[in-house]
């Protein structure tokens, strides 16, 4: 195939083209930087300003990935930002006659107590990233139904891997592992979570792709939640730190549980995660020596 990566400079961007580049497909990047690092032979960089449909003709499809994260605060701006992003590559992908887009979203779409969250449930999400991403759901299903775009939105839960920035839950647990540092768990430690390895979010992303008749909302993530505490003896256990962690309830991490049905991928797109939370570790210990 050949596919538009759009953000293939991002965290989950560098892996989906590496991974399409190995199984040899023919990518096209796009992304702020004016110049990528990737040579290879099958793949073309287009720095964001200077796309248009001319530059998309002939794709099967496109991973709509670029997006601004709640990383150091999340504004009004943003949530209008991340919107503008979706309809302008989405215009772009129709006028150019690619109708095979998969979307990358979130778990922050969801909110509530009743456990596992599914496709077809009505949630308000708690904070402006989350909105931002159903907002860019509806109008890629909304094109769907109008102009015969193929949108599927992957819901992915929180996602892991290597090189991620620094200041998440998981990603100060293995720093303080590989420091033998010891890591402090806020409140009992059995607030649960659903995870997600990168090397799945790329076969995720392939997998929508291979399926260009498909469109709708699909959950991705482990085959099960995991709780903080599950979280911190694993890290510890694969980095050699085994152990080192104390309890600190006079503090409580911020949220309540949360777990998605992951049925529908399997049934729809042929999605499976392959990584369970000890080898999404042994994956991030391999990739940081």
């Amino acid at each position: 195939m050949k596919i538009v990566i759009v953000g293939s400079e991002g965290f989950i961007g560098r892996t989906l083209v590496r991974d399409m580049l190995r199984d040899g497909n023919e990518v096209v990047g796009v992304d702020i930087p004016a110049h990528s690092p990737v040579a290879d032979a099958g793949f073309t960089y287009l720095c964001a300003d200077r796309l248009d449909s001319k530059a998309l003709e002939g794709a099967d499809g496109m991973a709509l990935l670029a997006a601004k994260r709640p990383i150091g605060g999340f504004t009004l701006d943003d949530y209008f930002g991340n919107i503008g992003i979706v309809q302008k590559n989405l215009d772009l992908a129709l006028d150019s006659g690619i109708t095979n887009v998969v979307f990358a979203s979130s778990i922050s779409v969801y909110s509530g107590e009743k456990l596992p969250w599914t496709e077809t449930d009505y949630s308000v999400p708690l904070n402006m990233y989350g909105a931002s991403k159903l907002a860019c759901e509806n109008i890629g299903l909304l094109l769907s139904r109008t102009k015969g775009l193929r949108f599927k939105a992957l819901r992915f839960g929180h996602v892991v891997g290597p090189n991620e920035k620094n200041g998440f839950f998981v990603n100060l647990t293995v720093q303080n592992a590989r420091e033998k540092k010891t890591q402090t768990i806020y409140g009992s430690g059995e607030q649960k979570r659903h995870y997600l390895a990168v090397p799945d979010v790329s076969r995720a992303v392939l997998c929508a792709l291979k399926k260009p008749d498909e469109w709708g909302v699909y959950n991705i993530g482990m085959e099960r939640t995991y709780t903080n505490n599950e979280v911190v003896e694993t890290v510890n256990r694969v980095f050699d730190n085994e152990g080192n962690a104390v309890h600190d309830t006079s503090k409580q991490m911020v949220g309540g549980d949360d777990g998605m049905s992951v049925m529908k991928a399997r049934e729809k797109l042929g999605f499976t995660a392959a990584y369970d939370l000890e080898k999404t570790f042994l994956y991030i210990k391999s990739e940081l020596k």
